[in-house]
């Protein structure tokens, strides 16, 4: 297979092939992959590399990765896209998923349109049907997710790389990242028993083998918030996978906004990780054992606060 090297607008390499990749089956596979869109009378736009017949695969020592990219309405979508181009990777995919933010991101989209791998902008039905309908489309060895209010540090797929090759045997990583002065940073997966925050994060840090994700099927849309949470949880008590942690000051990327569930309250928020663990049958004393403990700790801050 011949390959083409294309410079980005900011002067980093990547590589092409002419040739229209295969899609790749899998013994146990819970979703299916594709190339390009189905047919859609409602969508506004759409376009990217690979409806110019420019493709990307795996190489021998260059695993493809596949940065996803949710948005909608972000007025930081730009900068996103700018840090993603700016990796100094050669074999790097990108996708991104706008759900129908109007016009004027059509236009930005469009103004990378010769280095952006596949994108769209259509209705879809919420944040994770989003990133699943990212995640079909991606067909790199390791796929991320990076939203368009959070932005890449320059040296975030070489760090990935060197825990790719390092860990082959890894399911996935998790690297650190940086919210505001804070850093994140380490893989804790004995500790979810009790807890969820044993991560840096599902944006930004976390890449994952496409065969493990296969395996371990898409994000659960009928969670309004924590479907990042039921992901982790089968991929750690069900699934059994390996996860690998990268140095804390392996920086990957920053956060932008709070997450989605900082606009629920704190039982919202309380019962949404209960349900999850409920569903995926933990075991029931230990989930009324959280529901407590976490109320307990809840009216004492409270009460500390007078």
């Amino acid at each position: 297979m011949d390959f083409i090297e294309k410079k980005t607008s900011f002067n980093t390499i990547r590589y092409f092939t002419r040739s229209k990749p295969s899609i790749k089956r899998y013994e146990e596979e819970k979703y299916e992959s594709k190339l390009f869109l189905d047919d859609n009378v409602n969508r506004k736009d759409f376009g990217g590399l690979r409806y110019k017949d420019f493709y990307k695969t795996s190489l021998k020592d260059k695993p493809l990765i596949s940065i996803i990219t949710p948005n909608f309405k972000s007025p930081d979508l730009e900068k996103t896209i700018i840090s993603i181009l700016k990796q100094e990777y050669e074999n790097l995919e990108l996708i991104i998923i706008d759900a129908d933010s109007g016009e004027e991101t059509v236009q930005i989209l469009k103004k990378y349109d010769d280095q952006i791998d596949l994108w769209v902008s259509e209705v879809d039905n919420g944040l994770w049907d989003g990133w699943n309908k990212g995640i079909k489309f991606a067909n790199g060895d390791y796929i991320g997710i990076l939203d368009s209010t959070s932005t890449f540090d320059l040296n975030a797929i070489k760090y990935l790389i060197k825990y790719v090759k390092k860990y082959p045997e890894a399911d996935c990583i998790f690297g650190t990242v940086k919210k505001g002065d804070k850093i994140y940073a380490g893989f804790r997966p004995k500790d979810i028993i009790f807890r969820f925050n044993i991560y840096p994060s599902c944006v930004i840090g976390f890449f994952i083998k496409k065969n493990s994700l296969k395996k371990l099927g898409l994000y659960n849309t009928k969670y309004k918030i924590h479907a990042d949470y039921d992901l982790i949880y089968r991929l750690i008590v069900k699934e059994k996978m390996i996860g690998v942690p990268t140095r804390g000051d392996e920086i990957f990327g920053a956060f932008g906004e709070v997450g989605i569930s900082s606009g629920y309250t704190f039982f919202q928020r309380l019962f949404s990780e209960l349900k999850i663990r409920y569903d995926n049958n933990q075991n029931i004393f230990i989930i009324l054992f959280i529901f407590f403990g976490r109320c307990y700790k809840q009216i004492l801050k409270n009460i500390l606060k007078f």
